[in-house]
């Protein structure tokens, strides 16, 4: 298995990429595919580790806005916060 593979199977991953795809979808006024938000998906989590995000203090910023978000929260209730 390939390490984007791997990461693809992540239950987070998944979250993410059905997150970004609703979002997305919203945003733009069209249905984004399962491959369009895996791409940005990836594209995202690969920016954000190799920016430093993988570390403290970035870390802990994401770990305390994560706590913040409803499982199933909506593009509106996360932009609040």
């Amino acid at each position: 298995m390939s390490r984007l593979d791997e990461l693809k199977n992540d239950p987070a991953f998944r979250q993410a990429v059905l997150a970004v795809r609703g979002a997305a979808s919203t945003l733009s006024g069209r249905a984004m595919t399962h491959e369009e938000a895996e791409f940005l998906v990836s594209f995202a989590l690969a920016t954000f580790a190799n920016a430093g995000g993988l570390t403290e203090p970035s870390l802990s910023r994401l770990s305390r806005f994560a706590g913040k978000v409803e499982p199933d929260a909506g593009i509106e209730s996360i932009m609040r916060h």
